[in-house]
């Protein structure tokens, strides 16, 4: 019985209990996790990443090129009010060369001279512009949080159907 129980549960998660379990272990409040407690989280967490995903491909750049980069993803930490408590696990990716001056600027004499700070200011003004290039380009394909709640919870009846289907 036990085992039926195991296997109808795997069946409804894709990710590993194994992996969810040790980082839940991690946190020093949890000391023992109920099975139900483990499922439901691996499960949870499973649609929390889907949700990610597909606000980000619709999003993001993914529509056009048909992928999902890092980019997409750290952009909607960045610019989504609902995901936006990530933006610190999802920053927008540097080049190390950019990085490594940066700290040597800052090691230097601790902060940043008038050159380098217009230097700088030039660049966020072109990657402005380009944003709002994209913007505009997008406004007309751009979904708001409601309208992407709607779609995921349409995909999810398209998912059930099949896997009555399937059975």
């Amino acid at each position: 019985m036990a085992e039926e129980r195991r296997v109808v549960e795997s069946r409804l998660v894709v990710l590993p209990q194994s992996r969810i379990r040790v980082i839940m272990k991690s946190s020093p409040d949890v000391s023992s996790i109920n099975p139900d407690a483990l499922l439901l989280t691996t499960k949870a967490t499973e649609l929390f990443v889907k949700y990610l995903a597909s606000y980000s491909y619709k999003h993001g750049t993914g529509m056009k090129d048909n992928t999902l980069s890092y980019d997409d993803l750290s952009d909607t930490a960045e610019n989504s009010e609902t995901f936006g408590f990530l933006s610190d696990i999802l920053p927008k990716k540097i080049l190390a060369s950019e990085y490594l001056k940066m700290v040597s600027k800052e090691d230097k004499d601790g902060t940043l001279d008038e050159a380098e700070e217009e230097e700088e200011e030039e660049e966020e003004e072109g990657e402005d512009e380009d944003k709002e290039e994209d913007e505009e380009d997008d406004e007309e394909s751009v979904d708001s949080d409601d309208d992407a709640d709607i779609d995921y919870e349409q995909d999810n009846e398209d998912n059930e159907e099949e896997d009555e289907e399937d059975d």
